[in-house]
């Protein structure tokens, strides 16, 4: 590998560490908040018997929030699902072809879910949520902001795909 593309692969590597905390700080930070409101909606409902409206509609947001976010994390850390009893059969030369073409999938899919959900949240900016006083575009914001994140851990993907570097060896970049 040349240093030219050893620094690309350092920079992109600093790129996707800076995103991964700031994903799993966003997703600590949803999950305790849903287990704190969680648990006070349960008790208000059934030890107090007056229910807390607005948690409801907080956890339903927090929860799609960190749907987004790990959905971002999985791509990252090659988590979801695939199915291998496919591409078992295919012969050892075409794997490197569909690693390439699902990461470019990803990508395409990425880069649309940036760019449709960026349209949805300035469009839905002035609708509010039904209880809480917020505005809806901070629940559609989920969608542009794990699109971009999605985004680069797929180029980082592609980019050692093309590169032939094996996934989990970019720590020797960085």
């Amino acid at each position: 590998m040349s240093a030219q593309s050893g620094s690309v692969m350092r920079t992109l590597g600093q790129i996707n560490h800076v995103i991964l905390f700031i994903e799993k700080t966003i997703l600590i930070l949803l999950m305790l908040g849903m287990l704190v409101f969680g648990f006070l909606q349960v008790f208000s409902r059934f030890i107090l018997k007056a229910p807390i409206g607005w948690s409801e509609e907080l956890l339903t947001y927090s929860f799609t929030w960190a749907s987004f976010i790990g959905a971002s994390m999985a791509i990252y850390t090659n988590s979801h699902f695939s199915v291998d009893i496919v591409i078992k059969h295919f012969p050892e030369r075409f794997l490197k072809s569909i690693r390439f073409f699902v990461s470019l999938l990803i990508c395409i899919f990425a880069a649309f879910l940036l760019f449709m959900g960026t349209r949805l949240s300035i469009a839905n900016h002035i609708q509010r949520m039904n209880i809480l006083p917020i505005s809806m575009f901070w629940a559609y914001l989920a969608m542009p902001v794990s699109g971009a994140f999605i985004l680069i851990h797929g180029i980082e993907k592609t980019v050692e795909i093309l590169l032939d570097i094996e996934p989990g060896t970019m720590e020797e970049y960085e």
